[in-house]
């Protein structure tokens, strides 16, 4: 004898079935979403003591010690077969051949975008200690630079600091240097030339004062020193690595993207 059972599905159950699969599309996405922004690192080799080789997103990338990348990466040493580098604000150490997987998502932290000028410079408004002024963010410098003028011009208590006396040297030709430029940087050499020969170098100084903050548009960063400079022809504000350290910096189409975390 044959026994069939007929099987219904009941509303509730039907439910159920509705909801659980809701649930499981709703995971999928979330996992989409955190994988779309999310950077896979690989470090691949490392070598001489100062530089290394990176795989970012699957694209090779070449690092030197203390030299920002691109999308932001700044190798910071190279330990045996360990690298240590900086990424996204925080600081990691990676053998050859490991894979990480670090959050890259920006949405809802604090950002702010910089167009390069002419020069490729990123010149943009920045406020010092609350002072306004115009100042240059440069990856490859090492320090925040300020000049004397400037300090002076914010009320900045520079000269209380200890000081540094460096002597003035040539201004080197730049590339592309127009021909008034030229006449000018040729003349100021030739005086600073004299004054060498009759005895007499141009000497300047240099001041390091601590910084309550630094805003660039709407990013903040607190505590950092700077240098404060009466070397002559320095024009505007160098913003370097202490403050990018801070940030979570990239570089894409002459744009500088820059991110509090």
């Amino acid at each position: 004898m044959t026994i069939s059972v007929a099987t219904s599905s009941s509303p509730r159950s039907r439910r159920l079935g509705v909801h659980s699969r809701a649930m499981a599309i709703a995971l999928l996405c979330t996992l989409f979403t955190l994988a779309a922004h999310a950077t896979t690192l690989q470090l691949l080799s490392v070598g001489a003591k100062t530089k290394a080789r990176m795989s970012i997103d699957g694209a090779a990338r070449e690092l030197v010690i203390g030299q920002f990348t691109d999308e932001g990466l700044l190798l910071e040493k190279i330990d045996g077969d360990y690298a240590v580098f900086l990424f996204n604000g925080e600081t990691k150490r990676m053998r050859v051949g490991e894979i990480a997987i670090v959050d890259s998502q920006t949405q809802g932290y604090v950002s702010h975008q910089i167009r390069a000028d002419q020069k490729d410079k990123y010149m943009t408004p920045m406020l010092i200690n609350g002072g306004n002024l115009l100042g240059e963010i440069d990856r490859r410098a090492d320090a925040v630079v300020i000049p004397a003028a400037d300090a002076d011009r914010l009320g900045l208590p520079y000269k209380e600091k200890p000081s540094k006396s460096f002597k003035v040297l040539p201004t080197p030709a730049p590339k592309d240097e127009s021909k008034e430029a030229k006449e000018l940087r040729e003349a100021k050499n030739a005086e600073l030339e004299k004054a060498v020969k009759d005895g007499k170098p141009a000497m300047y100084k240099t001041y390091v004062l601590p910084l309550n903050s630094i805003r660039v548009g709407t990013v903040d960063v607190y505590g950092v020193n700077a240098i404060i400079s009466e070397k002559p022809g320095l024009t505007h504000a160098v913003v370097g690595k202490p403050f990018l350290r801070r940030v979570s910096p990239s570089w894409s189409n002459r744009t500088l993207s820059i991110v509090r975390r």
